[in-house]
Order: C-alpha cells, then structure tokens, then sequence
C-alpha cells in the first residue's frame, strides 16, 4: 500500500472511533489496534502492521521537512525555534539556548469542533 493511504486509513479510522467512542478512559497502543481491528475487520496483526507502517510513513514525511495534513485530525510540521537566553539558578547566571527543531501540530477545525462540544463521560 502507498504511504498516504495508510496515514488516510489508520486516521480516518481513528476518528471513526471518536464518532463512536469506546469506553477507555486513556486509549493507549493495544486497545488503538484492538479498536482498528475490530473497526476495519482485519486481523490484529494487519492492524498492528498498518498502524506501525502508518507512524513510520508519518515520521519520514516529518523528518524531510515536510508538511502533513490530514483530513479531520490537523496538519504537523517541522520550525525551528529561535536561540534565547535562559537563567541557570544554579550557577547564578544567564546562558544562551541554541535553536533547535520542534514539531507543531495544528488541529483541524473539525477537531476542534468535536473535542469543544463532546461532554465529558
């Protein structure tokens, strides 16, 4: 399958999973595959092996600089921060903080919306 299929299954089918919510309190790697599995009618280890390939799709595109959107989820992309000046309390003194990369990640409207109008279980 091509990458950006699988990102479009593996998140399509985890905000299926939102739309009909399962009763976790915190949804963690298991219960995502668990929960895809059953979601998309694969075996575990299809959904195990897709999840895994859709992360790694993720990573590389991330890494390359690139930005990616996906539809209902939000977009994500590589900034690099700006140097700054910080204060070491322990040597008493002010110390310069190189740039560095960060990931952002920007929710999707519909994300948003969601996440503001589902009451809490």
């Amino acid at each position: 399958m091509f990458p950006s299929l699988l990102v479009f299954l593996i998140f399509f089918s985890y905000y299926r999973c939102l739309d009909h919510p399962i009763n976790f309190n915190a949804l963690n790697t298991k219960e995502f595959i668990r929960a895809l599995a059953e979601k998309l009618d694969v075996s575990h280890t299809e959904a195990a092996d897709l999840l895994q390939h859709t992360t790694r799709a993720i990573r590389e595109a991330v890494s390359e600089d690139k930005k990616l959107t996906l539809l209902h989820l939000g977009s994500m992309q590589v900034k690099k921060s700006a140097s700054r000046s910080a204060y070491l309390p322990a040597l008493n003194k002010k110390a310069l903080v190189p740039p560095r990369r960060v990931v952002q990640f920007h929710p999707a409207e519909s994300l948003k919306y969601k996440i503001k109008n589902t009451t809490k279980r």
